[in-house]
């Protein structure tokens, strides 16, 4: 009786585990602003790329996101503070050259902050996948050695 009680909990316990599809890490945001999420709970991008450091391939767009995304913003400050001044002053000599330069500032950022969430995506994606697992496979090798004492087989796994 001992016995299948202990059972069933295992098997209980086993199928609340594998019921749980939740993905591990999300990500919630539009164009200016993203908020990652691990198992519901809010976290920072740092802790993310924190969290990503042993898969490689995923670690990696998680890093060229954060940098397109600083450039996209570096970019549209750039473009917000050349616009700023034509609000300000008024005068039609300072006016539309500022406007025209900080809004193709601002709608180069755009494109650039995209792909930067696009980046992000994948990089959560491959992580809450785990196709990353295949690329840490250890290679064996089978080689002949001769040592001090003879000849010999050498296998490396």
């Amino acid at each position: 009786m001992y016995k299948l009680l202990l059972l069933i909990l295992l098997i209980s316990s086993s199928v609340g585990f594998s019921q749980n599809d939740s993905p591990l890490i999300e990500r919630k945001g539009n164009l200016v602003l993203n908020r990652y999420y691990i198992l519901g709970e809010e976290v920072s991008e740092r802790q993310v790329l924190k969290k990503m450091k042993p898969y490689e391939a995923a670690h990696k767009r998680m890093k060229a996101s954060r940098r397109l995304a600083f450039t996209s913003e570096i970019i549209a400050a750039i473009g917000a503070g050349s616009f700023f001044p034509s609000v300000i002053d008024q005068s039609p000599e300072i006016t539309i050259p500022l406007l025209i330069t900080g809004v193709s500032l601002i709608a180069i950022a755009v494109p650039i902050k995209k792909k930067a969430n696009r980046k992000a995506d994948e990089a959560i994606e491959l992580y809450n996948g785990r196709k990353l697992i295949g690329e840490k496979s250890s290679r064996t090798e089978l080689n002949l050695a001769i040592t001090t004492t003879g000849l010999g087989i050498e296998l490396k796994f």
